[in-house]
């Protein structure tokens, strides 16, 4: 059985191919409207950029869970696997650091925007924390599954049970 956790990152996942093939289909539209009839959506260019942008931040904690960040390891692959498994956990543990130190950065400006109110005033008017929070709850997440990495010892998505 699949853990909460689990389902929250394929949900997130899932959220994120259906924002990209939105904007896929919403961009192919607005650039068929300029075209064929002299202007296009009011403000799609800003809601591909936010979506583009959230779908990035929410994804990225599935996609490490998926192992399918981009990896240079032609290196590592020719090392024995107890090597393999060191430079893994090394790295695991540089990716918890830096995502610690980016969470604590962006609860902080989440907390500043909301707490002086300021709004991104374009075409859509949203508060600017929502912004910050995206990224504030993708670098929780990516804590968690660096973490849970960690306590795993294996980064096999195979060998990987649900936490």
């Amino acid at each position: 059985m699949r853990s909460g956790y689990t389902r929250l990152l394929d949900g997130l996942g899932l959220l994120a191919g259906i924002v990209f093939a939105v904007t896929a289909v919403a961009t192919t539209y607005d650039v068929a409207l300029r075209t064929w009839a002299g202007g296009g959506v009011r403000g799609m260019v800003e809601w591909v950029e936010y979506g583009l942008f959230a779908a990035t931040f929410l994804a990225a904690p599935w996609l490490l869970r998926q192992n399918g960040h981009v990896q240079v390891d032609f290196l590592v692959t020719t090392l024995p696997v107890a090597a393999q498994r060191v430079v893994r956990c090394v790295a695991d543990l540089i990716g918890l650091m830096v995502c610690a130190l980016l969470l604590w950065y962006a609860v902080r400006v989440t907390w500043d925007a909301w707490s002086s109110g300021s709004i991104v005033l374009k075409s859509m008017v949203f508060p600017e924390w929502w912004i910050f929070a995206v990224v504030a709850v993708s670098m929780l997440l990516l804590v968690l599954e660096f973490a849970r990495r960690l306590v795993v010892g294996d980064t096999a998505v195979a060998d990987i049970k649900d936490f």
